[in-house]
């Protein structure tokens, strides 16, 4: 770590209300420049962390590097669509059901449970509403690929679940087993781990020119997925990962996850943030993605701009009148 880099204390983010500080939330981060220097660093980036949905890009490195994807004709919207933690709207229900029916399954088959769509639509509850069934149709894509059970997919044990950790454990750079893992909010393992390991996953997932051909082109492959098809990654109302990626036309890839955990890869920069709040408050995450992208220059001002009213809100009370706002106290870096 160089001295610029030294450890400055966890970001705080204030709700106001009334020209107060009605609530506080502490944020762990890191920004990461993709050879493993760190540019900065707040809080406990040792902090051991379950990365949530924020892994579903690194997890899905495997379907694709096995050439399990590819051996599916598995498109570059349903690759997005399994890297996603979406809405639940038409587009994103239509995507899963017709990967599931190439592979002759269904909705049945999905082990990531039903809850209703996000979005304001129409749709009942379901496995398919699932913001995670996406990351699912891959698990089971890739069960077909090795030949292996369906049924089961998501134990830890599982062949399919075995492959990911070790591909989530050559990335991070550390040694992970099925005892680490915790069960995710969809029922899949969610290996804990470092905040700085899952910033050395997303470096070496951007730096793909390192990796081998097969890593790389894995690699390479998901960004571009990602970045090309941002709908299908959140959805249509002001879902951030969405908004943040259509405003930087490819140039920032985006993700987030439950608990407060938020993590964004900016090629052109270098650069890497892994961030988690401590009380696991998503406003407080997508606030100081805000502050890390502005404070380090790591988006464009116009970027920044589309963005701000979704992690800067004035929050507003039932009738509209604004009551305060959300704000990150000032930092050094």
């Amino acid at each position: 770590m160089s001295a610029a880099a030294r450890l400055l204390p966890p970001l705080i983010v204030a709700a106001t209300r009334g020209g107060i500080d009605e609530s506080l939330h502490r944020v762990h981060a890191v920004v990461l420049h993709g050879g493993g220097d760190i540019a900065a660093a707040y809080g406990d980036t040792e902090r051991i962390i379950y990365p949530r949905s924020t892994l579903k890009p690194l997890q899905a490195v495997a379907l694709v590097e096995s050439g399990a994807a590819a051996a599916f004709g598995v498109s570059d919207a349903e690759l997005a669509l399994a890297c996603a933690s979406h809405s639940g709207e038409e587009v994103h229900i239509k995507t899963a059901a017709g990967w599931l029916a190439r592979l002759g399954l269904d909705e049945n088959d999905l082990g990531c449970g039903a809850h209703a769509p996000y979005a304001d639509v129409c749709e009942p509850a379901g496995a398919l509403c699932n913001n995670c069934s996406g990351k699912h149709v891959g698990m089971l894509t890739l069960a077909k690929f090795m030949a292996a059970p369906t049924e089961g997919y998501l134990d830890p044990a599982h062949p399919v679940q075995q492959m990911i950790l070790a591909t989530l454990a050559d990335l991070c750079g550390l040694p992970l087993s099925a005892t680490q893992c915790g069960i995710d909010g969809c029922s899949a393992p969610n290996p804990a781990m470092p905040l700085s390991a899952l910033a050395r996953g997303f470096a070496a997932f951007m730096r793909a020119d390192k990796a081998g051909f097969r890593r790389g082109s894995a690699c390479r492959h998901l960004y571009q997925a990602m970045t090309e098809h941002p709908l299908h990654i959140g959805g249509s109302k002001n879902r951030l990962d969405t908004v943040l990626m259509q405003a930087a036309g490819g140039g920032i890839l985006s993700k987030t996850g439950a608990e407060g955990c938020y993590i964004a890869v900016i090629p052109e920069k270098d650069a890497v943030i892994a961030l988690k709040a401590e009380d696991g408050a998503g406003r407080a995450a997508q606030a100081v993605l805000y502050a890390l992208l502005e404070k380090h220059a790591l988006a464009a001002a116009d970027v920044l701009d589309t963005i701000r009213p979704l992690c800067l809100p004035t929050l507003q009370n039932w009738r509209g009148t604004a009551t305060g706002d959300i704000r990150v106290a000032p930092f050094d870096a």
